[in-house]
């Protein structure tokens, strides 16, 4: 194999070299700063899962878990892996309930223990998000209509 060079670039397959600086920032604590890394080397690697998971967790950081959910998403579509999915839904599930959207984040957590049926950790955040959907069902807006609808009916029959 050989690599072809010109004025267009290099169409070797090349090696990501902002990822690690990326981690670096991130494990000094410099969201944003990996943030940004994280973004340039999922723009040049496209198709690749760690950069996309790692800026979701560098977002996540910052308190922007809704802004992560789109990051861990991405890193779904590209995961090769079992291990890549299961951290990738893991992660989300956690967006879901920081959201308090527990029906997904039940969804999330049991899609990650597909992957990986093993990890205690996302069995207790199964388990407590499905408790929390217990304690807190979803509000069903069709039966507040539904019932909007009956009194305008029952208001009309007193007339």
């Amino acid at each position: 194999m050989f690599a072809f060079t010109g004025k267009t670039g290099l169409y070797a397959q090349q090696k990501d070299r902002i990822l690690p600086k990326a981690n670096q920032e991130y494990a000094d604590n410099k969201f944003v700063e990996a943030e940004a890394n994280y973004r340039i080397s999922s723009s040049k690697f496209p198709n690749k899962a760690t950069a996309p998971f790692n800026l979701g967790n560098a977002i996540y950081k910052q308190k922007q878990s809704s802004e992560a959910k789109f990051a861990y998403v991405k890193a779904l579509k590209n995961s090769n892996s079992r291990g890549e999915k299961h951290r990738a839904f893991h992660n989300l599930g956690n967006v879901f309930m920081n959201e308090k959207n527990y029906t997904q984040a039940v969804e999330a957590y049991k899609n990650a223990l597909r992957n990986n049926p093993t990890d205690e950790e996302t069995r207790y955040n199964y388990a407590l998000a499905k408790k929390m959907l217990k304690d807190n069902p979803p509000k069903d807006d069709k039966k507040k209509d539904d019932k909007k609808d009956q009194e305008k009916k029952d208001d009309k029959k007193d007339d």
